[in-house]
């Protein structure tokens, strides 16, 4: 077998990344810049604490309401989940996600609390309403839509079709208000929608056209990361050959842009070679990872036998009432968990619990969920035969489940302490929280693998830099900088490498002009 050589594979990396180069340094320079404002400005997105602040007090009149399962049966739908909130000043409601069957992914629809009664999806007016309710600010339009650039992910499906409703304000605040669930789904404001349209949407190659079709946008993204990869690592490979191969110079390059060039992929290759293949990890490329989230055999077990409530939900009000002078409902939640069904109740800055399926005294108020009832559900959670090695409380974050910024609200509702950790001998692990009711995150050795890839290479994401927040920023201000600085260097490249190529005559064309000049140049006389 022929042996490839040094001298003949450099004129083919060469070659490779010159026309990678031409084609991608574009969308590289974007691919930074945008990385910038997005770490600094998020995707809009309405977080639990801001939606909890929006509802009224739950204080439905005497002798209301249905429970989840007699409203379900009046309206002759079945649901996975149910909550319990005023949609107006005097109307209680169930919001119930109700599977639809084939038509499309589950649904979340308004039942009227006293009767059981579908209640209509909401009219534009009806929106503005709602909107008014949740900000305290006069409406002054609602525009019905399926899916726009902020409410493009699939998070939201369950609750279209939408109203976007613009609020008086010189912040230019606009709610997205759910016309079946009739409550308030998203918010954004003037500023971010500015910051986002040069952060988040080109970073994610995020335009509704195509965000709107998943699969094709999660290819469009794959593809265009994986010449992405293959183009930043031959310029790491021939920056590395040149410095270390050149008998004469390190830098072999007089001219400005490509001596530039070469000294700023020596110095930020590594960083532009690690976030552009992290990036392609964040997609989670043909499957090669698995779901952070139960299987379908796991999550049966964790709700166990379907069981109806017999507590009415203004009972459990009443007994939180009873218990805590000055308390303030704001949300009842149903929750199922190995066989019990429980009210979480909510308020603005505590929750409460009340056991739900059992009528025989007058309900008692828990804080939290019984340890025994959440840490025996995780040692059956995947079957008898298979208990994990340990099942403990903990209340630090660890390499897996943490925060990402601790102190913040957002961060209790989306990483609270302490939580329940069950390790089992292949790897997985599993994190369960006493205050939800819910598994909050499921690892096993592909997660972790997952984790180093994509958050640890991608955000800097690594416990000794989550320690140090101002040093993390630092790196990635200045990181991303140079790689800006490498793809400018590259776009100059590029563009005088394709002028030249338009300028320079083609060989069948200079000896056409060879052969003209031949023959129309005079004769010498003898």
């Amino acid at each position: 077998m022929k042996q490839v050589d040094g001298k003949g594979m450099k004129p083919a990396l060469i070659f490779i990344h010159k026309w990678l180069g031409i084609s991608l340094a574009l969308l590289f320079v974007m691919w930074f810049l945008s990385g910038i404002v997005l770490y600094y400005v998020p995707f809009p997105n309405l977080t639990q604490a801001e939606r909890r602040a929006g509802l009224k007090p739950l204080a439905p009149a005497t002798g209301c309401c249905l429970t989840a399962e007699e409203a379900a049966g009046r309206a002759g739908v079945a649901f996975t989940e149910a909550r319990l909130a005023m949609t107006g000043e005097e109307t209680p409601a169930w919001r119930l996600l109700v599977d639809i069957g084939n038509k499309g992914a589950p649904q979340w629809q308004s039942l009227d609390a006293r009767t059981g009664a579908r209640m209509a999806p909401l009219t534009s007016v009806q929106a503005m309403k709602v909107a008014e309710t949740f900000s305290g600010r006069r409406a002054l339009q609602a525009d019905g839509l399926e899916r726009d650039q902020w409410t493009v992910p699939q998070g939201l499906d369950s609750y279209r079709p939408l109203f976007k409703v613009s609020l008086e304000g010189d912040d230019g605040l606009e709610l997205y208000v759910s016309s079946t669930a009739a409550e308030v789904v998203r918010d954004t404001r003037r500023a971010e929608r500015f910051w986002n349209w040069i952060g988040a949407v080109p970073h994610w190659i995020y335009p509704t056209v195509l965000r709107q079709f998943p699969q094709a946008w999660n290819q469009v993204v794959v593809w265009l990361s994986i010449p992405g990869v293959v183009l930043a690592g031959t310029g790491l490979a021939l920056g590395i050959w040149q410095l270390f191969l050149n008998r004469t110079r390190w830098i072999p390059y007089r001219k400005f842009w490509m001596r530039w060039h070469h000294i700023a992929g020596l110095v930020a290759a590594v960083s532009t070679l690690t976030w552009i293949f992290s990036g392609l990890m964040s997609m989670n490329p043909y499957g090669v990872f698995s779901s952070r989230g139960l299987s379908a055999v796991e999550r049966d077990r964790w709700l166990g036998a379907d069981r109806g409530a017999l507590v009415a939900p203004q009972l459990a009000l009443t007994a939180i009432v009873a218990r805590e002078a000055g308390a303030q409902p704001l949300e009842l939640e149903r929750i199922r968990i190995d066989g019990q069904v429980w009210y979480r109740i909510q308020g603005t800055q505590r929750q409460w619990w009340v056991r739900a399926d059992d009528a025989s005294a007058m309900p008692a108020v828990e804080s939290v969920l019984p340890d025994g009832l959440v840490a025996g559900s995780l040692q059956r959670l995947r079957g008898i035969d298979r208990p994990p090695l340990s099942v403990t409380r903990i209340d630090r974050y660890d390499d897996v489940y943490y925060a990402k910024n601790p102190p913040s609200v957002e961060a209790l509702d989306t990483r609270p302490l302490p939580v329940w950790h069950a390790h089992w001998p292949d790897g997985t692990d599993l994190y369960a929280d006493a205050t939800s009711g819910k598994v909050l995150l499921r690892v096993d050795t592909s997660g972790r693998w997952q984790r180093l890839l994509y958050q640890g290479l991608h955000s800097l994401d690594f416990k000794p830099l989550r320690a140090r927040p101002w040093l993390r920023e630092a790196l990635v201000l200045i990181l991303s900088l140079l790689g800006t600085a490498l793809c400018i260097t590259s776009c100059v490249i590029g563009w005088r490498a394709l002028s030249k190529s338009a300028t320079r005559p083609s060989p069948g064309r200079m000896r056409c002009q060879a052969l003209s000049d031949t023959n129309t140049r005079p004769t010498k006389k003898r």
